[in-house]
Parts: structure tokens; sequence; C-alpha cells
């Protein structure tokens, strides 16, 4: 009876998620937090699963940009994680505020898993790694196709990329069931211990960081090379473990269609650049008829993506057969599905380049000046950064925390990170409307009541090691002369 009531509770929710798709939604977004002044609307745009007409505006736009200002090299960057994401980590982001941290929690769980756990998460990532690899070399014909089409404009080869769509989504798939199986067994062989630690972390994910922090995922028989995607599947077991159907049936802003370089922009920033004030910003600098090409592809878009998430749906139910009843598990209608999926992945694909492509050969020169001017503002060159004096150093590195903390005196609640306007002189950790993570406060406590220099380059060294559990997504400045340029910006520019 429970599973079925899960089953029912998982379609509606999937409607709910299509209605979503042609209008806008008119729920409020809300994370952990629930109506606190501060909502941090980033991530409720990127991992809520709710897609209003701006969104995927937003999305489109985002990945336009990213595409067209970047390179093919832009274009193969992808996160660990992006690949098999079936199984909730997306919505427990969300839930958490984004204090799910993917390295904690995969690193937590394998703290506390027995050896055999561990040798059957060893096992899986062992297995899938043919498949994974496979996967990787189809998503690259993929990109050359779609790659000869923005920079030629010869029309997209669609009889070569349907039926690469086709395996795409397969191997996909096939990792995807590899790891239930696996996840499955690990769940049969929990204890209660390990049940009660994770509804623990599950309600407080920053706590898992007891556990995780200083923790190295390890295994004989898998290389160096696959540690990362091994502490992943920790992270995507504990999930599906600890979530609810409907939390799989969440998938980011971007997707489907991730080929466009966006993830390579977050990366190459630090994690500072922002969906929505990218998107913004290169609306602004299109003409009426550009933005058109932007929003007549979000109107293609939406059947072809609805389509896609029913069969995303079926093929869910098929993973949750693992979990429950494996005899039951239908093979062949989930090479199906995968078919399917691939298909209508292709087709949006498509729709995006096409609308990307347009706007490309209709930019005159001065519009692409801008737009790869503003790129410079998210992805910094090294070597020109090397070339600057200290104060012109300082100041371009303070266009990475704009986009996050915004500019002086222009911050606006629901920003993904606090106001740093007169963080000099206030307590660490007690900007205005902004829930700042356990991890961040501990500091303040341990460390005293406010942000010095040295703890602030301390801090901008590895915002993750200085702070485990912090919620700040930045990387950190590994250069000691651009962390000490950026804190005499910040010394006059946030007074």
């Amino acid at each position: 009876m429970s599973r079925a009531l899960n089953r029912v509770g998982s379609a509606f929710l999937c409607v709910l998620i299509f209605l979503n798709f042609v209008a806008a939604a008119k729920a409020q977004k809300q994370s952990r937090n629930g109506d606190r002044k501060g909502r941090d609307t980033w991530t409720a745009e990127e991992y809520s699963g709710l897609r209003s007409e701006k969104d995927l505006q937003a999305a489109l736009a985002s990945k336009g940009f990213a595409w067209i200002t970047g390179s093919p090299a832009d274009n193969e960057k992808l996160s660990v994680g992006k690949n098999a994401q079936f199984f909730g980590f997306v919505a427990l982001r969300y839930q958490s505020g984004r204090a799910a941290n993917r390295g904690t929690l995969g690193r937590a769980v394998f703290a506390i898993a027995d050896e055999a756990q561990r040798k059957r998460m060893a096992e899986a990532v062992v297995g899938e790694k043919p498949a994974l690899l496979e996967w990787w070399a189809v998503r690259e014909e993929i990109l050359t196709l779609l790659e000869d089409h923005l920079y030629t404009g010869q029309p997209i080869d669609r009889e070569k990329l349907m039926p690469l769509g086709e395996r795409f989504a397969l191997l996909n798939s096939m990792v995807a069931v590899r790891e239930a199986t696996a996840f499955a067994a690990f769940e049969d062989s929990l204890s209660d211990e390990q049940r009660d630690l994770m509804t623990a972390w599950r309600a407080d994910a920053e706590s898992a960081g007891k556990f995780g922090n200083g923790v190295r995922v390890e295994a004989d028989g898998v290389g160096r090379e696959d540690l990362k995607q091994l502490e992943d599947l920790y992270a995507k077991a504990f999930s599906w473990f600890t979530g609810k159907p409907e939390d799989n049936e969440i998938i980011p802003i971007g997707q489907p269609a991730q080929f466009f370089g966006f993830v390579s922009i977050r990366h190459k920033s630090g994690h500072a650049a922002s969906r929505g004030t990218i998107a913004k910003d290169f609306f602004a600098l299109l003409e009426d008829e550009q933005r058109s090409s932007i929003t007549e592809a979000v109107d293609a878009e939406v059947p072809v993506v609805r389509e896609f998430l029913e069969n995303r749906h079926l093929f869910l139910e098929q993973l949750a057969v693992l979990r429950s009843d494996p005899a039951a598990f239908d093979e062949e209608r989930v090479h199906r599905l995968s078919a399917a999926m691939g298909r209508l992945e292709m087709e949006a694909a498509c729709i995006e380049a096409e609308a990307y492509r347009k706007i490309r050969a209709s930019l005159s020169d001065d519009q692409m000046d801008a737009v790869m001017a503003m790129r410079g503002d998210y992805v910094l060159d090294e070597t020109q950064v090397a070339t600057l004096d200290l104060k012109q150093r300082g100041a371009t590195l303070a266009i990475l925390c704009s986009g996050c903390h915004g500019l002086p005196g222009q911050h606006r609640v629901g920003m993904p990170a606090p106001n740093l306007d007169g963080f000099w002189d206030r307590p660490i950790a007690s900007g205005p409307s902004f829930d700042y993570s356990d991890a961040l406060k501990e500091v303040g406590r341990s460390q005293g009541e406010k942000w010095t220099p040295e703890l602030l380059d301390r801090f901008l060294a590895g915002p993750k090691k200085f702070a485990p559990g912090t919620k700040m997504e930045f990387q950190g400045l590994l250069n000691p002369e651009d962390r000490q340029a950026l804190i005499e910006h910040l010394k006059t520019s946030r007074r």
C-alpha cells in the first residue's frame, strides 16, 4: 500500500513539474528555511524543479551565452554527478538550502559503511566504468555535430544525431541500473545505527561533516582517477536512501541538453557565476528579434521536455522496482524508455542550438565585443590578471565576488551569498537576512568576533578547508598575490 501511495505521489509531482513548463509558477519557492526574509532565490531557480517561463528563458539565455562566447573545450566540461542523475541529490541540495555537500555526505556514508558495503560500492564503480567511458565518447560525437552547426551554419545532421542520442541515453541508463542495484543491496544491509545517522544527516546536512570531514574515500581495485566517482556514488546512495520518490523527479533547470558550456563558466568563475545574472545581462545586450529567438525556443522546447520527463518518470519507476521487487525489473522496457529519452534530449538540443546559432549569426561587431567582455567578468584570464598592478588586480578579482554577493551598495535579498558591505565591522556570520552555515558561525566563535586580513586570507585560500561544511561554492584563490590584492580592495570598497 505504501509503495502504491508513493507512486501516486510521484506521478502527481511529475504532473506539477509539467504544468510549470507552460505557466509561471504561482507557488512560492521555498528552501528548508521556509518564508525567511533572506530566502536564496538562486537555489530555488536552479534546483527546485519549478520551471516558470522566466526560469526557462534564463536557462536558455545563459546556455546560449556560454555557447556563443565559449570554445569546444568549454562544452566538454561537466561536474561529477551529472551522469545517472536519478537519485534525488538535486532535490536534497534545494531542500537543505545548499547545505548538503556532495563530497561531505559521500565521505560520511563511506566512513560508516562496513567492509561488505564498501566492497559492493567499489564493484559498482569498476563495473560501470566501460559504459561511462563510452558515454563520454558518444557525448563528444554529439558535441561535434552541434558545434558544426554553430560555427558553420550547416544544418544539424539529425540522421546521425538521433542514434547517438539513443546510445547516449542507453549508456546513462546502464550506469543508473548498475548503481541502483548496488544501492538497493547496500540499503538492505544497513544497520539501525546507520539508518539513524543518515536520517539525522538528512534533517541537518551539515552534521554529516563530523563523520565526513578529513575522510578519504578509497577502495582496493579502484584507480585514483575513479575515487571521485566512488565518492559520488556514496552521496547518491544517501539521497536515494533518505529521500522520497518525488525527489528523484527533480532535475536542474539547465537539463536536459547540457551540451552548451555553462558548467565551464561555473567552474572557471570558482562557482561564483549566477545563471540569472548572466541571463539578464545577456538579454540586455540583445535586440528584440534576437531575444525572440530565445522565447520561441522555450515555446518549442516545452512539449519536448514534458515528454522527456514523462519517460524519465517511467524509468524512475523501473529503478524503484530494483529496490522493492528486483524480479519484476523489465530490462526491455528500460531500453525503450532510454531510447525515447535520448531522442527527445537530442530534439531539445537541436531547438536550442538552432536558436543560439541564429543569435550568433545576427550579432553585430559591437554586440560580439560586448558579450565577450561580459564573459571576462565571469571567467578571468590568469595570464591577463598577472599583468595588472595590485589595485587593478583586486578590482578585477572582486568582480567574481559580485556575482553572488552583489556590487557595493547593490546587494538584493534572495542573492545566494550575504551582503559584504560593512562586513569588516560586524561579527563573523552575522550579516542581515542571510542563513549562514553552522560551519561559518563556528569560525566566529572559535577564531574571534570579526574578520581580520589574516583570517580572510586563509578563508579565500580554501573556503571548504577553512570552514568544513560552509555553503560557499567558491573554490578559492590559490595565488597568494591574488588574495592580497582582493583583500586590499575589500578593505576600501566594503567598509
